[in-house]
């Protein structure tokens, strides 16, 4: 086991902690009984459309489009999160899209069987495709950026080498 410095230890603490805050409030979600939830989604529909009006744009949330998109976008937030908690702990960049794309997706399944003990609420596939969806775009996103990142870091480093052999 490699020892690592203070600092990378406190990142990685706190990439964690952020990643396990995701899943809590991706579970709590998920637990709450179908009433309640529809309550949430419909105080979130009426801020939307309260926002729409102001700005006065010929717009209409549903509840149906809220759910979707908080479905997507928390398991967005997943993905990123978890890729770059995994991408703080490994060295290769694969290791960590597939520990990072391995776990959302338990997460995700698990979220689905949650609301099989929820009282209203069901396993439902199509959430599972909204989820993958949400994951594999916050992952992608996250994955891109480190590679341009590192490619930069290639470029200058090289740049900075030539100019060294001159």
């Amino acid at each position: 086991m490699k020892f690592c410095s203070k600092r990378l230890f406190f990142i990685r603490l706190i990439l964690v902690l952020l990643t396990l805050s995701v899943v809590i409030f991706i579970f709590s979600n998920s637990a709450q009984n179908a009433q309640n939830s529809s309550a949430a989604s419909g105080r979130v529909t009426d801020f939307l459309n309260n926002i729409c009006l102001m700005f006065h744009l010929n717009f209409t949330f549903t509840q149906d489009v809220v759910r979707t998109l908080a479905h997507f976008s928390e398991f967005g937030l997943l993905g990123v999160v978890s890729l770059l908690t995994a991408l703080s702990f490994f060295d290769v960049k694969v290791k960590s899209l597939i520990t990072s794309i391995l776990f959302s997706a338990v997460v995700s399944v698990a979220d689905e069987c949650i609301q099989l003990f929820s009282d209203g609420r069901a396993f439902q596939f199509s959430d599972l495709i909204i989820d993958f969806s949400g994951l594999s775009s916050g992952i992608v996103s996250v994955f891109l950026i480190a590679l341009l990142i590192n490619y930069h870091r290639i470029k200058v480093q090289r740049r900075n080498n030539n100019g060294k052999d001159n």
